[in-house]
């Protein structure tokens, strides 16, 4: 039987993730209290229903108490992604919830209401950039980090003027044996911020202004983003 998830918010990002899911062959259903969104999923061709999912009978209507393995709360109110988790982990003590938070506070809430896992600006960030690379490492990355899989993480560290990164090339750095992480790849500042894949083999000098996507466990990947911001002697 296939894994069913509901996507609660059809917006930009919850799009991108349906659309990835579905080619996992999950069974999809898009929920959505605007009525645009709702009609949007279904020119999509997708299952949809259009919800605010404020009421427990709605929830178990969709089979939130026994049959859905998943929920995306991302819809655009925060308010609402709360109440919706609180409502389903209620219902469901075994439910995987994936929540979208905005920034530390929230999403404080909604691990204490009862998330399984946040989708925090720096992830959603890269979810973007996945999807220019080679298709089975998207759906790799994208199950171990909603799925809660393994501890793997994804970063985005902007380089400041001060860091000690600053002026480096890329090949200076031992990314994988000295702090256990891998670098997907860099946004360029000076080009207009045009992605530039690790595995081209540039040795891309590192300035101000640019950005590392990498991947890594959350404690090195914290380590290393102290180290970036280390003041130049």
């Amino acid at each position: 039987m296939r894994s069913k998830i509901i996507i609660y918010g059809y917006e930009s990002l919850g799009s991108k993730i349906t659309k990835l899911l579905v080619e996992k062959d999950y069974e999809i259903i898009i929920v959505d209290p605007d009525i645009s969104n709702y009609r949007r999923a279904l020119e999509h061709g997708y299952k949809s229903y259009n919800y605010d999912l404020m009421e427990d009978s709605q929830l178990i209507e969709l089979g939130i108490d026994s049959e859905v393995d998943t929920i995306f709360c991302l819809s655009k109110s925060e308010n609402n992604n709360l109440f919706v988790v609180l409502s389903c982990r209620n219902l469901n003590k075994e439910l995987k919830i994936i929540a979208l938070s905005s920034d530390k506070q929230n999403a404080k809430k909604m691990t204490l209401a009862g998330a399984s896992k946040i989708l925090n600006p720096y992830e959603v960030g890269a979810l973007r950039i996945f999807r220019l690379l080679h298709r089975p490492l998207i759906l790799e990355v994208l199950d171990n980090i909603l799925f809660n899989k393994t501890d793997l993480i994804v970063i985005e560290i902007l380089i400041e003027n001060n860091s000690i990164l600053n002026e480096k090339y890329v090949n200076e750095i031992d990314f994988s044996r000295r702090y256990n992480l891998v670098l997907v790849g860099i946004m360029d500042k000076e080009l207009s911020e045009k992605f530039i894949f690790n595995s081209s083999g540039i040795n891309h000098k590192i300035d101000e202004g640019d950005t590392l996507v990498l991947i890594g466990y959350k404690n090195d990947l914290e380590l290393f983003k102290k180290i970036t911001q280390d003041i130049r002697k």
